[in-house]
């Protein structure tokens, strides 16, 4: 009967996860073209976004980045197209999004962070993180990360015994093996594969079709999948992005005081972050152990970061 279940979810889940990734693959980005390298540290470039409703020029809101290399930005003036073919089907899934959050998630996270102490909120974060590490290591694997790789398997190992079931966190604290999350996303890029086009996922948030797909297939062989049945495994799973939500929760709110248009206003600071990842892939290609409010190189997050960390996220 379990077998019987997990071949179901298996068949579902790589239908749904093939079809996102062969749309992605065929809607290939023209910034991520390898002739991109050459723009890659301009700074304040105007975003091009065709939907229903026409083509908008955006100009960037986001707090500037330092280029590379302490160069300066060659022009302002370039532009760099974004489609938003799905519009039609994303404002509705939004407009959904958007009570739930206001109504439900958002008064939910902030008694659940009033209610449940930080040391045992950190735990909870710390269980999650471990569980997944599996799937770190896999990634790693596949981008051609041995060595980070090994240490995704060895923080496993020693979370799992020493750190009880990964409550604790001695892999860090004891033998200075930092966390570093690696997706089916981070793989894809790894391999140039464009991320097809502006998706909004419902619960989830913003995201793209690439990174849909890896939301969708880590999700289906997800370790928890392994080490419970459903529907406990839709319990934890759901738990476990609640809890990520949570602290993020008054963000979201804030943001989203700013507009008369959220589905816009969140739509292009999802699409700014995407510029600044193009625009610095040297600087994503580096661990991140840095809290999601804080960012090492700059002294406050920037908008996006924010958004990013809100109910979008999922990154991965």
């Amino acid at each position: 009967m379990l077998t019987h279940h997990l071949l179901k979810k298996f068949i579902s889940g790589s239908l749904l996860s093939a079809s996102l990734f062969l749309s992605a693959c065929s809607t290939h980005s023209p910034q991520q073209a390898p002739e991109q390298a050459e723009i890659s540290n301009k700074a304040g470039s105007e975003l091009v976004v065709n939907s229903s409703h026409g083509e908008q020029t955006i100009e960037p809101t986001v707090v500037s980045y330092p280029a590379q290399n302490n160069a300066q930005g060659v022009s302002n003036s370039e532009n760099i197209a974004f489609d938003d073919p799905l519009e039609f089907i994303n404002r509705p899934i939004f407009a959904f999004n958007d009570k739930l959050f206001e109504y439900v998630l958002i008064p939910a996270a902030k008694g659940y962070t009033n209610v449940v102490p930080d040391p045992v909120r950190t735990s909870v974060g710390h269980f999650f993180g471990n569980i997944r590490e599996p799937l770190n290591a896999l990634n790693q694997l596949f981008q051609g990360e041995v060595s980070d790789s090994g240490k995704s398997i060895g923080r496993f190992f020693i979370n799992t015994t020493v750190g009880l079931l990964g409550f604790f966190d001695p892999a860090t604290a004891w033998f200075e093996i930092d966390e570093n999350v690696s997706t089916i996303n981070d793989t894809l890029v790894k391999y140039d594969v464009g991320y097809g086009s502006y998706l909004v996922l419902p619960i989830l948030g913003q995201s793209d079709l690439r990174n849909g797909f890896s939301t969708i297939t880590e999700s289906v062989f997800h370790p928890i999948q392994y080490a419970a049945e459903s529907p406990e495994t839709l319990y934890i799973q759901s738990y476990g992005g609640f809890h990520a939500f949570a602290p993020e929760a008054p963000t979201y709110e804030e943001l989203r005081k700013e507009t008369d248009d959220p589905y816009v206003f969140f739509r292009n600071l999802y699409m700014q972050s995407m510029l600044r990842d193009q625009q610095y892939p040297a600087e994503n290609q580096e661990p991140q152990n840095v809290e999601p409010s804080t960012n090492d190189n700059n002294a406050t997050s920037t908008p996006s970061e924010l958004a990013d960390d809100a109910p979008a996220s999922s990154q991965e």
